[in-house]
Order: structure tokens, then sequence, then C-alpha cells
């Protein structure tokens, strides 16, 4: 126990003595499981930038009883499946709070916390200012800008038909599924074996000052040295998890794209994987059953709608990526970095009527060579590895 308090002491700065008596049980514990979670994944580079925060200061920064908390309090400015948001100041800096369902295990707490300090340095990912070991299950503090908010509320129908997300452009779609693309990148490939996310889903992305950041690491997964498969307990977020994950209980690289193509899809159409239940049938299943008969107009969300005339080449192609990435069989579908890739071209698309035809070859051309560069100095930028 006593390195368990050392080790706490290290995270917070102080070589201030701990009793039992000045340490709460769960602090212990939840400490005890968090240093665990941080020396099993000690192979990979990672900082402690982070604090250990107590009660009185989230009561303070938050101005609630948060060990009171519950899930259904007006006072949660986001939820997720696993937990709820609550926004605060700290030090002159705005916070979101993370509390979660009093029902979750403990190893989903921890392992949000472990994974996301190991993906604080990239751009795409919401950076973890600390932790708070006091509660029956750590919370975790986030920075935060003013202007923020779930993409799910973006891309949610609501019920009276009207869409909460009807400004969102068809160029800030794009530029949203580019960035969640290269956070997966980076899950994928930055770290000495693939990090499998395996809870994608528009309930843990945020849009941060129109920025895009994954922020729900509880079920990530690291794969086996050597190995492209691991078989695990099933969990995710329904309608976001492919078909070959619940008949075998394996995940692979490949189950991350199919999630991220069930975005795509929401992106396009602005109808959540459960709009199209009624129908008998999937998201994918409903856009491609629409897009085999020529018909994906009559899916498209109507603001975009409104631009085809000038983005059907990228509609087209971003539609069609879309359906590759939610294949039925994982090995049919594409790795996230060929996703990525797909994504940076798609932006130089000549839209229709740009260019004369004696010149079109040429743009297109000159685009290719810039998605290039433009992929390799997007990586550059998002990653500090």
């Amino acid at each position: 126990m006593e390195w368990v308090k050392r080790k706490i002491r290290f995270l917070q700065g102080t070589n201030e003595k701990l009793s039992n008596d000045t340490l709460s049980p769960c602090y212990i514990e939840n400490g005890g499981k968090l240093l665990e979670g941080l020396i099993a994944n000690s192979n990979v580079k990672y900082d402690i930038p982070y604090r250990v925060f107590t009660i009185e200061e989230l009561n303070k920064a938050t101005n609630i009883d948060f060990p009171s908390l519950r899930y259904e309090d007006s006072r949660s400015v986001m939820r997720d499946g696993l937990g709820y948001y609550i926004s605060g100041v700290f030090q002159q800096r705005s916070i979101l709070v993370k509390k979660f369902n009093p029902f979750e295990e403990a190893s989903h707490a921890v392992n949000n916390i472990v994974f996301t300090v190991l993906m604080n340095r990239h751009k795409n990912v919401l950076k973890v200012l600390g932790c708070c070991l006091d509660l029956e299950l750590p919370a975790i503090i986030y920075e935060i800008g003013m202007n923020y908010g779930l993409l799910y509320d973006l891309v949610v129908k609501r019920k009276d038909g009207n869409n909460i997300g009807k400004s969102l452009s068809w160029s800030n779609r794009l530029k949203i599924a580019t960035e969640v693309a290269n956070g997966l990148v980076y899950l994928h490939t930055a770290f000495p074996t693939p990090i499998i996310h395996r809870d994608l889903a528009t309930k843990s992305i945020v849009i941060d000052n129109g920025v895009v950041k994954l922020v729900n690491f509880s079920l990530c997964v690291a794969l086996p040295p050597g190995e492209s498969q691991v078989e695990v307990e099933l969990a995710g977020t329904r309608g976001y998890t492919e078909p070959e994950y619940f008949t075998s209980s394996i995940i692979t690289e490949k189950s991350d794209v199919y999630m991220f193509g069930i975005i795509l899809l929401e992106l396009l159409t602005i109808r959540c994987h459960f709009y199209v239940k009624r129908e008998n049938t999937t998201l994918d299943g409903y856009v491609k059953n629409h897009v085999d008969k020529n018909e994906l107009s009559e899916i498209l969300d109507p603001v975009i709608l409104g631009e085809i005339g000038e983005t059907e080449h990228q509609l087209q192609a971003f539609s069609t990526l879309a359906l590759r990435c939610t294949l039925d069989r994982g090995a049919d579908r594409p790795y996230i970095i060929d996703v990525a890739k797909e994504l940076v071209r798609s932006l130089f698309i000549p839209l229709k009527g740009a260019a004369d035809k004696p010149y079109r070859q040429d743009v297109m051309l000159l685009g290719k060579t810039l998605s290039r560069l433009l992929f390799c100095w997007v990586l550059m930028l998002t990653s500090n590895v």
C-alpha cells in the first residue's frame, strides 16, 4: 500500500506525508488501479501532465456538491453511454468534469484515464487535466473551450423532425470526418501495438471551438504484440458495432473502421442508427439500398442536398467510402490510414463546373499531389510523437 501512496504523492507533485487517516478507501483503491494501468502501459511513451483533484476542488470549480450529483441532474451539459459531464472553472480555465454512472465498472473509468493520457499529445483528443480518486469511480477533468458540444447533437434527429445540426455545411462535415480519421490513425499507428477504440460513436466525439476531439477511451484495448486481433467481452454502442463482433467477440483495427463508417453515413443523412430501425434495417443497409437504386439524393440531409450542384463528385466519393467502411467482412474494409488518405483526397476533387475540360486533368493531377502533401502535413501537425 505504501508504494501506491508514494506514487500518488508523485502524481500530486508533493512530498507531504499521506497517512491512512487522510486517504479515503476510494482514493487508495482507485489510485492503485490507475497506477497499475499506467505501469501496464509503461512500454508506451507518455507524460503525466495531470494532477489529482480533491472533492473540495471539484465542488468549488463546478459550484456543485459533486458526490451527490446524479445522472439525471439538469446541470449536466453532456451525456454519453457511460456517464455525464459538468462544466466548471478551475484556476481561470474552463473545464469539463466527467462523472461515471454508478453501475459502471471501475476498469472503464481507469481505462479512460490511462488511454487519454497516452493520447494527450494529439490535437484531436480532448486534453485531460487530471482526475479525482475520492469518488467510488474516478472522475476525469478535461480542459475545454468556451464553445463545445457532442457530435451526437449535430446529427441526431429530434422527435419534432427538425435537425439540431441544420446549419452544418458540407465542408464542415468533411472536416469533421477528416479530423476523426486523424485521431484514429494516431490510435492505430503511433504506439508499439495498435490500440482499438471499440466505442467510436457520435457521443464519444466533441466539437471544441471548431476542432474535433475524441473523448471516451473507456473500452480501448491494445492488441497483443504480434497479433492482429483479440477476443474481448461484448461491449460498445448499439448500432455502431460490426456484425462479426457479435458472433465471434473478436475485434481488429477494422472494427473501428466499421464504426467510423457509420459516423460517415450519419453525417451524410442526419439519421442516427436507431432512426432506420422501424424499416427493419441497419443504417448502412438503408443507405446501400438507396445507392443501389441510384436514389442517394433522396436520403441526403436537405442542407447538403442544396449544395449538391457544387459537391456532387465529393458526395459520391464520400458515400462510396462510407459503404466500403461498413462492409460486413472486416477483411473487405480498408485500413483507417487509407480511409484518411481518401478523405484528404476528397478535398481536392474538382467541384462540378469549376474547371473547363482543357485543364481539368491538370487540376486533378495537382489535387492528387497536394493531397499527399497535405496528409503528411496533417499528421505532423496533429501528432507530437
